[in-house]
């Protein structure tokens, strides 16, 4: 069985018909028979001399193997018995032969004329889409949908701005603080250091307690800034907001609202205020609007001294300052710009682009001028010498290093022995700066919770201003508190109160020359420890 599949497999590979394959076989039989009657050799002779006679090679024919003249003869063969049939005559003949019928039918008679169809009038609108009631009376229009839309918060206009407050007091109130304003100014106070034990410090300030009428609203948003006057005889502080609220606070007094007067001299976050060093009746502070401007308390007018182009939106984020004239900006473009307070006009002495990304803050040596640090979002704190400076891609003495975003870096007040830095990869770090000479090493690291959110101010640990070894910072644990670290990260104390301290306060900041603590929270309310 499996013998015949093959060769009818081969058959009709090679384009036999059945009726050709039949006298093939019959033909192959008979040469079958006289091969066995006359021996080997005549058989073989016999055969090639029938094949040849067989085949009717064409020209071409000849370079061909058996196999594909056979082939080619098999194709003509049967090309010549179908052409025998006459089938495709026979096709032609049939389809002239056949018509389609038509299923038209044939007119006759009268015909049928043709009716044009009338376009139906259109109706008219209901009484719903014509905003009419049932009786057909006009519907007052809805009233509009109301659409949130962001605040804007355009910058101030250039120049000079009078001081003018925001909240209600009374002209005579007004007219008294202005003169109080312009009295602390006038009063040259120099600052003198005492050189008190750790001990006795932490003896002292344990005495710190909050009162009831030490803690007020004084702006109306969140908290950037906090800053305390270094007078001895007279309490006043101030503080600046997201919206550029600036708030003075004189605490021991009762004019206006509790002592609170508000002005606007900005349009966004106030991230730094510092009194000038040698004239403390000029207070600066910068904003994310792009702008430095100088409260000149005898003129009773914010001056603008710095501005970047608005079209830019490059923020101003802190400053610092080389000499009592001179200070340091850096920005949202990661520059920092020197600015001299006294030339004319709002632009800078020289740009340096230190940072590729947002450069936070800006802290000078304290005794050798021209270093400088800054702290980037990219997660280093680094050294310049502005000695060395060049306007693109200055060279840094040394980088400091940190797993994510640095929120804050100070040198000590004093010598500057050491850096403060405040980073949120959860950790307080404190760096030896004793040799400014590129190998600035880490001296004490501690972690801290510094994931703030959202809503509240990064925390930003400050120095005391009179002291090397004793920083503040907020805190998330509960009970709301404050806490004091010494320059090797062990908390020495924390400040808090059950009645009156129930919020993180992110901005702390210390009287330049007495023990008092002023702590600022995201609601606008100050918190003062006496």
């Amino acid at each position: 069985m499996a013998t015949k599949r093959l060769r009818s497999k081969s058959l009709a590979q090679t384009g036999i018909s059945p009726e050709l394959k039949r006298n093939k076989q019959t033909k192959e039989a008979q040469v079958h028979l006289l091969q066995v009657g006359d021996g080997p050799e005549q058989n073989n002779k016999n055969t090639e001399e029938d094949d040849k006679k067989q085949l009717h090679l064409l020209p071409g024919d000849d370079s061909l193997s058996e196999f594909e003249r056979r082939r080619l003869q098999n194709l003509r063969d049967n090309a010549a018995f179908f052409s025998t049939l006459n089938i495709k005559q026979a096709k032609e003949n049939l389809s002239t032969t056949i018509q389609k019928p038509s299923n038209r039918r044939p007119a006759r008679g009268l015909q049928i004329e043709k009716i044009k169809k009338e376009s139906l009038p259109r109706r008219p609108p209901s009484l719903r889409l014509q905003r009419k009631d049932p009786h057909g009376e006009a519907v007052p229009a809805p009233p509009p949908v109301w659409e949130w839309q962001p605040p804007e918060h355009a910058r101030q206009a250039p120049g000079p701005i009078k001081m003018i407050q925001k909240n209600t007091v009374k002209d005579m109130d007004e007219v008294t603080f202005m003169r109080t304003l312009k009295n602390m100014g006038k009063c040259k106070e120099k600052a003198t250091k005492k050189n008190v034990s750790t001990d006795s410090f932490i003896t002292s300030i344990n005495a710190l307690t909050l009162k009831s009428e030490h803690v007020a609203k004084v702006v109306k948003d969140r908290i950037f800034s906090v800053v305390v006057h270094p007078s001895e005889t007279k309490l006043l502080v101030c503080t600046g907001d997201k919206w550029g609220k600036l708030g003075f606070w004189d605490v021991n007094s009762r004019d206006g609202n509790d002592g609170v007067f508000l002005y606007e001299p900005h349009s966004r976050p106030v991230n730094c205020l510092s009194f000038g060093q040698d004239n403390t009746d000029r207070l600066y502070s910068c904003s994310y609007d792009g702008t430095v401007r100088c409260t000149v308390f005898e003129q009773a007018i914010f001056d603008e001294i710095y501005a970047t182009p608005e079209d830019d939106d490059i923020r101003c984020c802190h400053f610092d300052f080389l000499e009592p004239n001179t200070m340091l900006v850096c920005q949202s473009d990661g520059c920092v710009a020197v600015v001299d307070t006294r030339t004319q006009g709002t632009g800078a002495e020289n740009i340096y682009h230190v940072h590729g990304k947002l450069a936070k803050t800006v802290s000078v040596h304290p005794q050798e001028k021209n270093y400088f640090i800054t702290a980037c979002r990219d997660g280093y704190v680094s050294v310049w010498d502005i000695r060395h400076m060049k306007t693109k891609k200055p060279s840094s003495v040394d980088d400091l290093p940190h797993s994510k975003s640095v929120s804050s870096a100070y040198f000590s007040p004093g010598t500057g022995k050491n850096i403060l830095t405040t980073s949120l990869d959860d950790r307080l770090n404190i760096f030896d700066s004793s040799s400014m000479t590129g190998d600035i090493r880490r001296k004490a690291s501690i972690r801290h919770d510094n994931h703030v959110g959202r809503w509240l101010t990064n925390f930003r640990a400050v120095w005391h201003p009179m002291r090397e070894d004793v920083f503040v910072v907020g805190s998330m644990h509960r009970p709301r508190q404050i806490e004091l670290y010494d320059d090797h990260c062990h908390m020495l104390t924390t400040f808090s109160d059950p009645d009156y301290l129930g919020s993180v306060c992110s901005i702390n900041a210390f009287h330049p020359t007495q023990n008092i603590l002023v702590g600022g929270n995201s609601s606008g309310r100050l918190h003062v420890f006496t």
